[in-house]
């Protein structure tokens, strides 16, 4: 069902927006919030999405790279819309295969004399450059007026030769539908090169050429392309083409402003997928990125972000990355998943992890040891981020642990008298359940500690801070009868049991 477009910029036309990422490397950050605003708006407007791999830099495209941005796609849940069939699914389109298209139109530029050759060497223009600072200088000093006998002549010679965009008088005006007008001077831009000497074309001209030929109606993407817009801008009306609405987003900053590096967070999607961020988290982490809806709501679906985006809500001023805020929108998330799927998720994370050794044929078979499983899952769930934090906190349900960590210790030191008492607990645990009990009977070891305190006359901090600190290595944990419930008698008798060995060597 298409809904009414919140975005007025929109109303009325058949909107078509597109992702177009270089593969040079990953899906980072700041692309996949492109993404997601692009998806977002193409979604709100009842409009099309096309995702375009612009590999037109073939030295440093990449397949993997290309592979790690759809994976990343994936991952986030953002489906595009159009593309060539892959297998029963839309593959992107690869701007190299558009090659034909892009040199039509620079001979198209070069027969009107919006264009021409440039024979120029490399250490000519290097010179040049050194000689004339500004654009304006430079292009006058650069521009050729050859005659074209001479230029095909040459050509035929074997010298090599670029093509240069003509910038004409005047100035560009970017309509710009985040940051409002941006006025450009044309004396501000050099005599660009469309063509290298290959007769392929370069990044401007091909951008110009699929946005007009696959009816590209908003672009949205990086202020950082803010400085090639008046370029394609001219480059449309040269070529008289339509020209799209344009959308440049702020860039994210680094905690403190400044440029966000790989240190704080400008990694792969798929590094947070790697990390068991939950993809949920992830898109709202994005879009809180630079789009507010309203001064309270920080929650949001994609179905809500695809009812309530409007670029109105997209701020004009730099967005803070805020890892915490990612972790506090992982851990919202990872209490709303359904236990079973959690369960499901979280087994990749403990088999690869050497924290935890799993019976996997144990767990998956749906008895007691799935069970128990789901136990301790269900347990931690209200309290992680991200599925990588679990085999750290859940390696003591599997294997003994080795050495007390600094909570763990304090109590053990604070608490040193008390072994005598837990002893005795030890020994009310095997005449109360001399069969043992189930992972899900916390309630009744908690009654059956009570009414053994009441007894000795002691306090549960007594008891509950050593038996901790020796069952499980930790200062803090889930509900410590909870945890014992999981661990079954037995193993809680053992490690009980060696209490004395671990105040010895807490103490020492």
């Amino acid at each position: 069902m298409t809904q009414e477009s919140t975005n007025p910029e929109a109303v009325g036309e058949a909107v078509r927006v597109r992702f177009a990422p270089s593969p040079t490397g990953y899906l980072h950050i700041g692309g996949a919030r492109t993404a997601l605003f692009n998806y977002l708006f193409a979604r709100q407007c009842g409009g099309t999405l096309v995702l375009r791999i612009e590999d037109t830099d073939r030295e440093r495209s990449t397949p993997e790279a290309t592979q790690a941005i759809l994976d990343g796609m994936r991952f986030l849940g953002l489906d595009w819309d159009e593309g060539p069939e892959v297998g029963g699914d839309y593959g992107p389109y690869f701007q190299s295969e558009r090659d034909g298209l892009h040199r039509e139109l620079v001979e198209r530029l070069l027969a009107a004399g919006k264009a021409y050759h440039c024979f120029k060497t490399s250490e000519e223009l290097v010179r040049l450059r050194e000689e004339h600072r500004d654009a304006a200088s430079f292009t006058a000093a650069v521009r050729e007026d050859l005659d074209p006998a001479e230029v095909s002549s040459r050509l035929a010679a074997g010298e090599r030769a670029t093509v240069r965009f003509r910038v004409p008088e005047g100035e560009t005006v970017i309509d710009d539908l985040v940051r409002g007008e941006v006025r450009v001077s044309n004396s501000d831009i050099e005599d660009f090169v469309i063509a290298r000497a290959d007769g392929s074309a370069v990044y401007n001209l091909a951008v110009v050429g699929d946005d007009n030929g696959m009816g590209i109606t908003h672009v949205m993407r990086g202020e950082d392309h803010l400085s090639n817009t008046s370029k394609q801008l001219l480059l449309f009306e040269a070529l008289g083409f339509s020209v799209p609405r344009y959308a440049h987003i702020s860039l994210i900053l680094a905690p403190g402003g400044g440029k966000l590096s790989k240190r704080h967070g400008a990694v792969s999607v798929t590094e947070y997928e790697e990390k068991g961020y939950l993809p949920e988290a992830m898109i709202n982490f994005l879009a809180r990125m630079g789009w507010s809806y309203d001064d309270k709501e920080e929650i949001f679906s994609l179905e809500d972000l695809v009812e309530k985006f409007s670029l109105d809500g997209v701020s004009n001023s730099g967005a803070v990355y805020d890892l915490k805020k990612l972790d506090h929108l992982g851990g919202h998330y990872m209490r709303q998943r359904p236990l079973e799927e959690l369960v499901e998720m979280s087994l990749p994370f403990l088999l690869r992890s050497e924290q935890v050794q799993i019976d996997l044929e144990e767990v998956v078979s749906g008895g007691g040891g799935r069970e128990r499983f789901e136990a301790i899952i269900a347990l931690e769930q209200e309290r992680i981020n991200r599925l990588e934090e679990l085999p750290e906190r859940v390696g003591y349900y599997f294997e003994d642990p080795e050495q007390p960590d600094k909570g763990a210790r304090k109590a053990l030191r604070k608490k040193k008298d008390s072994v005598p008492l837990v002893e005795r607990y030890g020994e009310s645990l095997t005449a109360q359940f001399p069969d043992g009990w189930g992972s899900g009977d916390h309630e009744i070891l908690e009654e059956h500690v009570k009414s053994f305190l009441e007894k000795e006359d002691a306090g549960l901090g007594d008891l509950a801070q050593p038996v901790r600190a020796v069952l499980t290595g930790r200062g803090a944990t889930p509900g410590l009868f909870e945890v014992m419930a999981i661990l079954g008698m037995e193993t809680c008798l053992r490690r009980l049991g060696k209490l004395q060995e671990w105040v010895d060597k807490a103490v020492s």
